[in-house]
């Protein structure tokens, strides 16, 4: 999959929408090429993304957060 290919599947019009929905940088996410394979493992996430399902790095983050603010 290629970072246009995620921006699509994700209905992303900008790098920052994509990388607020994986909680990664703009720069993060910059680095991968227009049309260059990204990482499988963001792959991973971004089907799961799309697919309606939180992926395991997301589902703790957000666990996170529920004990930072209680």
């Amino acid at each position: 999959m290629t970072r246009t290919e995620a921006l699509e599947l994700l209905n992303c019009k900008k790098l920052y929408q994509l990388a607020e929905k994986l909680e990664l940088t703009t720069s993060a996410i910059a680095q991968w090429g227009d049309e260059e394979d990204i990482p499988d493992y963001r792959e991973y996430e971004i089907r799961e993304l799309a697919a309606g399902r939180v992926p395991k790095r997301l589902q703790k983050s957000k666990q996170n957060l529920v004990h930072v603010n209680n």
